[in-house]
Protein backbone atom coordinates (compact mmCIF):
# COMPACT_ATOMS: atom_id res chain seq x y z
CA UNK A 1 0.00 0.00 0.00
CA UNK A 2 0.96 3.16 -0.83
CA UNK A 3 1.90 6.22 1.24
CA UNK A 4 1.61 9.90 1.26
CA UNK A 5 3.65 13.03 1.80
CA UNK A 6 0.49 13.90 4.76
CA UNK A 7 1.44 10.33 6.54
CA UNK A 8 5.21 11.07 7.28
CA UNK A 9 4.29 14.46 8.40
CA UNK A 10 1.73 13.13 10.92
CA UNK A 11 3.80 10.28 11.65
CA UNK A 12 6.36 12.85 12.76
CA UNK A 13 4.06 15.28 14.63
CA UNK A 14 3.07 11.74 16.79
CA UNK A 15 6.28 11.56 17.98
CA UNK A 16 6.90 15.26 19.09
CA UNK A 17 8.44 17.15 16.53
CA UNK A 18 6.70 20.13 15.80
CA UNK A 19 7.05 23.74 14.24
CA UNK A 20 10.63 24.93 15.37
CA UNK A 21 12.31 22.14 15.93
CA UNK A 22 15.65 21.48 15.27
CA UNK A 23 15.88 17.58 13.54
CA UNK A 24 18.68 15.24 13.18
CA UNK A 25 17.32 12.57 10.06
CA UNK A 26 18.67 9.49 9.62
CA UNK A 27 16.85 8.11 6.18
CA UNK A 28 16.34 5.18 4.29
CA UNK A 29 14.88 5.40 0.66
CA UNK A 30 12.87 2.44 1.86
CA UNK A 31 10.59 5.05 2.84
CA UNK A 32 10.53 6.95 -0.16
CA UNK A 33 10.07 3.72 -2.40
CA UNK A 34 6.58 3.97 -0.38
CA UNK A 35 5.11 6.46 -2.38
CA UNK A 36 3.31 5.74 -5.34
CA UNK A 37 4.94 5.66 -8.79
CA UNK A 38 6.65 8.77 -9.62
CA UNK A 39 10.20 9.55 -10.70
CA UNK A 40 12.49 9.01 -8.20
CA UNK A 41 13.68 12.44 -7.19
CA UNK A 42 10.29 13.10 -6.84
CA UNK A 43 9.85 10.58 -4.22
CA UNK A 44 12.97 12.02 -2.68
CA UNK A 45 12.01 15.93 -2.77
CA UNK A 46 8.36 14.34 -1.39
CA UNK A 47 10.12 12.83 1.72
CA UNK A 48 12.14 16.13 2.28
CA UNK A 49 9.12 18.69 1.80
CA UNK A 50 7.04 16.15 4.46
CA UNK A 51 10.03 16.80 7.06
CA UNK A 52 9.76 19.83 6.08
CA UNK A 53 6.04 20.61 6.74
CA UNK A 54 6.52 19.13 10.34
CA UNK A 55 9.10 21.34 11.67
CA UNK A 56 8.01 24.49 9.51
CA UNK A 57 9.68 27.61 8.17
CA UNK A 58 11.55 28.01 11.80
CA UNK A 59 12.23 24.60 11.96
CA UNK A 60 16.05 23.66 11.30
CA UNK A 61 16.48 20.17 8.96
CA UNK A 62 19.80 18.46 9.71
CA UNK A 63 21.19 15.54 7.31
CA UNK A 64 24.53 13.52 7.53
CA UNK A 65 26.80 13.61 4.64
CA UNK A 66 29.21 11.71 5.42
CA UNK A 67 32.49 11.67 3.18
CA UNK A 68 34.89 10.26 5.88
CA UNK A 69 36.94 12.12 2.95
CA UNK A 70 40.35 12.27 4.86
CA UNK A 71 40.20 8.70 6.58
CA UNK A 72 40.91 7.84 2.60
CA UNK A 73 43.58 10.16 1.64
CA UNK A 74 41.06 12.45 0.18
CA UNK A 75 40.71 16.20 -0.08
CA UNK A 76 37.26 17.53 1.21
CA UNK A 77 35.38 19.69 -1.25
CA UNK A 78 32.73 21.34 0.81
CA UNK A 79 30.60 21.62 -2.72
CA UNK A 80 31.52 18.57 -4.28
CA UNK A 81 32.38 15.41 -2.66
CA UNK A 82 29.26 13.06 -2.48
CA UNK A 83 28.13 12.07 0.10
CA UNK A 84 28.83 8.47 1.10
CA UNK A 85 25.57 7.68 3.13
CA UNK A 86 22.98 7.36 0.93
CA UNK A 87 20.55 8.31 -1.59
CA UNK A 88 18.73 10.73 0.50
CA UNK A 89 21.42 12.22 2.37
CA UNK A 90 23.21 12.90 -1.05
CA UNK A 91 20.08 14.46 -3.04
CA UNK A 92 19.45 16.79 -0.34
CA UNK A 93 23.06 17.71 0.17
CA UNK A 94 23.15 19.25 -3.48
CA UNK A 95 19.81 21.42 -3.57
CA UNK A 96 20.25 24.81 -3.67
CA UNK A 97 19.15 26.41 -0.19
CA UNK A 98 21.24 23.65 1.85
CA UNK A 99 24.42 24.69 3.51
CA UNK A 100 26.92 22.11 4.26
CA UNK A 101 29.42 21.72 7.03
CA UNK A 102 33.11 21.72 6.75
CA UNK A 103 33.91 18.28 8.45
CA UNK A 104 35.95 16.43 6.29
CA UNK A 105 34.84 13.22 7.16
CA UNK A 106 31.53 13.90 9.03
CA UNK A 107 29.78 16.56 7.53
CA UNK A 108 26.00 17.42 7.60
CA UNK A 109 23.61 19.13 5.27
CA UNK A 110 21.42 21.60 6.99
CA UNK A 111 18.52 23.69 6.07
CA UNK A 112 16.63 26.14 8.58
CA UNK A 113 17.59 29.38 10.74
CA UNK A 114 19.87 27.38 12.63
CA UNK A 115 22.03 26.26 9.64
CA UNK A 116 24.72 29.11 9.29
CA UNK A 117 25.46 28.79 12.53
CA UNK A 118 26.14 25.00 12.17
CA UNK A 119 28.37 25.45 8.89
CA UNK A 120 30.26 28.28 10.85
CA UNK A 121 31.36 25.82 13.36
CA UNK A 122 35.42 25.01 12.78
CA UNK A 123 35.56 21.35 13.21
CA UNK A 124 38.87 20.38 15.19
CA UNK A 125 37.68 16.85 16.67
CA UNK A 126 34.54 15.49 14.81
CA UNK A 127 32.65 14.44 18.31
CA UNK A 128 34.19 16.83 20.57
CA UNK A 129 32.61 20.13 22.33
CA UNK A 130 32.77 22.47 20.10
CA UNK A 131 31.30 19.77 16.95
CA UNK A 132 27.79 19.63 15.43
CA UNK A 133 26.76 16.86 17.40
CA UNK A 134 27.70 19.23 20.72
CA UNK A 135 25.67 21.91 19.31
CA UNK A 136 22.74 19.50 18.49
CA UNK A 137 22.99 18.39 22.29
CA UNK A 138 23.17 21.87 23.86
CA UNK A 139 19.54 22.64 21.31
CA UNK A 140 18.44 19.40 22.21
CA UNK A 141 17.23 18.48 19.00
CA UNK A 142 15.38 15.51 18.06
CA UNK A 143 17.25 12.73 16.35
CA UNK A 144 15.35 10.97 13.95
CA UNK A 145 15.81 7.55 12.40
CA UNK A 146 13.18 7.35 9.40
CA UNK A 147 12.92 3.50 7.97
CA UNK A 148 16.19 2.67 9.61
CA UNK A 149 17.95 0.79 12.74
CA UNK A 150 19.41 3.22 15.84
CA UNK A 151 22.60 1.41 14.91
CA UNK A 152 23.11 3.33 11.72
CA UNK A 153 21.60 6.09 12.61
CA UNK A 154 23.09 5.94 16.09
CA UNK A 155 26.69 8.19 15.33
CA UNK A 156 25.70 10.57 18.11
CA UNK A 157 26.20 8.13 20.76
CA UNK A 158 30.01 8.29 19.36
CA UNK A 159 30.12 11.95 20.58
CA UNK A 160 28.73 10.38 24.02
CA UNK A 161 31.46 7.86 24.12
CA UNK A 162 34.10 10.67 23.48
CA UNK A 163 32.50 12.71 25.98
CA UNK A 164 32.58 9.66 28.54
CA UNK A 165 35.98 8.69 27.22
CA UNK A 166 35.34 5.35 27.11
CA UNK A 167 38.52 3.10 26.57
CA UNK A 168 37.35 0.77 23.30
CA UNK A 169 38.06 4.79 21.27
CA UNK A 170 41.22 6.31 20.79
CA UNK A 171 42.10 9.77 19.11
CA UNK A 172 43.43 9.78 15.97
CA UNK A 173 44.26 12.38 14.23
CA UNK A 174 43.67 12.76 10.15
CA UNK A 175 44.94 15.71 7.80
CA UNK A 176 44.29 16.87 4.24
CA UNK A 177 42.94 19.84 2.16
CA UNK A 178 39.85 21.30 2.19
CA UNK A 179 37.87 23.29 -0.61
CA UNK A 180 35.43 25.76 0.72
CA UNK A 181 32.76 26.83 -1.46
CA UNK A 182 34.50 29.66 -2.65
CA UNK A 183 36.83 27.14 -3.76
CA UNK A 184 39.76 28.40 -1.40
CA UNK A 185 42.08 25.85 0.08
CA UNK A 186 43.24 25.36 2.89
CA UNK A 187 45.38 22.90 5.14
CA UNK A 188 44.06 21.37 8.72
CA UNK A 189 43.67 18.33 10.83
CA UNK A 190 40.85 16.67 12.71
CA UNK A 191 40.88 14.23 15.43
CA UNK A 192 38.16 11.21 15.24
CA UNK A 193 37.95 9.28 18.51
CA UNK A 194 38.34 6.16 16.40
CA UNK A 195 36.95 2.27 17.50
CA UNK A 196 39.55 -0.19 19.15
CA UNK A 197 39.59 -2.71 15.87
CA UNK A 198 40.83 -5.13 18.60
CA UNK A 199 37.50 -5.33 20.50
CA UNK A 200 34.26 -5.43 19.39
CA UNK A 201 33.71 -2.41 19.40
CA UNK A 202 31.32 -1.81 16.64
CA UNK A 203 28.01 -0.14 17.75
CA UNK A 204 25.50 -2.50 18.96
CA UNK A 205 22.47 -0.05 20.22
CA UNK A 206 20.09 -2.48 20.87
CA UNK A 207 20.25 -2.15 24.91
CA UNK A 208 19.87 1.73 24.59
CA UNK A 209 16.66 1.23 22.03
CA UNK A 210 15.38 -0.96 24.81
CA UNK A 211 16.06 1.29 27.77
CA UNK A 212 15.06 4.73 25.91
CA UNK A 213 11.75 2.82 25.05
CA UNK A 214 10.77 1.21 28.24
CA UNK A 215 11.85 4.75 29.92
CA UNK A 216 9.79 6.26 27.15
CA UNK A 217 11.80 8.77 25.97
CA UNK A 218 12.30 6.82 22.37
CA UNK A 219 8.91 7.26 20.33
CA UNK A 220 8.02 5.00 17.26
CA UNK A 221 5.53 4.85 15.06
CA UNK A 222 5.14 2.41 11.96
CA UNK A 223 4.12 4.17 8.35
CA UNK A 224 3.59 1.68 5.82
CA UNK A 225 6.56 -0.95 5.92
CA UNK A 226 8.72 1.11 7.78
CA UNK A 227 9.26 2.71 11.32
CA UNK A 228 10.12 6.24 12.43
CA UNK A 229 12.01 6.79 15.54
CA UNK A 230 12.54 9.99 17.64
CA UNK A 231 14.80 10.92 20.86
CA UNK A 232 15.81 13.86 22.12
CA UNK A 233 19.49 14.52 22.07
CA UNK A 234 19.41 15.05 25.92
CA UNK A 235 17.41 12.04 26.57
CA UNK A 236 20.22 9.95 24.83
CA UNK A 237 22.67 12.13 26.20
CA UNK A 238 22.10 11.23 29.36
CA UNK A 239 20.59 7.24 29.10
CA UNK A 240 23.65 6.14 26.94
CA UNK A 241 26.02 7.91 29.99
CA UNK A 242 23.90 6.29 32.58
CA UNK A 243 24.42 2.58 30.66
CA UNK A 244 27.94 3.36 30.30
CA UNK A 245 28.19 4.16 34.02
CA UNK A 246 26.41 0.75 34.59
CA UNK A 247 28.85 -0.85 32.04
CA UNK A 248 31.09 0.88 29.70
CA UNK A 249 30.56 -1.78 26.83
CA UNK A 250 26.53 -1.47 27.03
CA UNK A 251 26.97 0.24 23.59
CA UNK A 252 28.98 -2.26 21.74
CA UNK A 253 29.19 -5.90 20.25
CA UNK A 254 31.37 -6.86 23.14
CA UNK A 255 28.73 -6.18 25.54
CA UNK A 256 25.66 -7.53 23.72
CA UNK A 257 26.90 -10.63 23.25
CA UNK A 258 27.22 -10.81 27.69
CA UNK A 259 23.35 -10.30 26.91
CA UNK A 260 22.33 -12.38 24.25
CA UNK A 261 19.08 -14.12 24.29
CA UNK A 262 18.26 -11.27 27.09
CA UNK A 263 17.41 -8.53 24.62
CA UNK A 264 13.71 -7.84 23.49
CA UNK A 265 14.67 -6.32 20.17
CA UNK A 266 11.31 -5.79 17.92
Amino acid sequence: MAITRGDVTDALLSLGIKEGSTVLVHADAIVAAQFPPMPKRQRLDLLIAAIEAAIGSSGTLVIPTFSYSFTKGQAFDVLGTPSAVGIISEHFRALPDVCRTADPIFSFACQGPRAKELCAIQIRECFGPESVFAALHHWNAYIVDLGCSMTRGGTFVHYVETAYGVDYRYKKEFSGTVILPNKQKYECSVVYNVRDLKRKSEADLRRLQQRLTADKTLQSVDVGRSRIMAVAAGNLFDTAWRMLDEDQTSLIAEGASVYNGRINFS
